[in-house]
């Protein structure tokens, strides 16, 4: 059975992974998913607004949200 960690066991390991190449590489593939997300769901949004122009139809948006 493995021991629990010491305090600078953890913050060894901590800064050996941030610095680790594979975790950066892991990230920006992360990065570039969570950034292509946001656009798809921007042009919805944005086909949302057109559509429902078209249509007469108008939501209730929370105070602060830009369209």
């Amino acid at each position: 059975m493995k021991s629990a960690m010491t305090t600078e066991e953890v913050l060894a390991e901590i800064e050996r992974l941030r610095t680790s190449p594979y975790v950066k590489l892991a990230k920006d593939v992360e990065n570039r998913a969570l950034r292509q997300k946001l656009y798809q769901l921007r042009s919805l949004d944005k086909r949302g607004r057109k559509l429902a122009a078209e249509a007469g139809i108008s939501f209730d948006e929370p105070v602060g949200e830009e369209g």
